[in-house]
């Protein structure tokens, strides 16, 4: 079923960042550093679908640069 009109559909096309990628040059949104920026830290469940009921943060709360 031959289509006329598509220029993109079923052909190959260049990766314009390829190189920026292979290099290193590439900037991700992992790369961006902002002028008070939080960052977080996720601790996870040592058990599987068990219900939370409370979590302690007394002990994170005494470190410095904890918000």
């Amino acid at each position: 079923m031959k289509r006329d009109g598509f220029s993109v559909i079923g052909k190959p096309l260049p990766k314009i960042d390829a190189s920026a990628r292979v290099t290193g040059a590439a900037r991700y949104a992992d790369d961006i550093a902002l002028p008070r920026m939080l960052f977080a830290r996720i601790l996870r469940s040592p058990h599987p679908h068990a219900r939370i009921r409370a979590i302690n943060v007394d002990n994170a709360l005494t470190l410095e640069g904890v918000h």
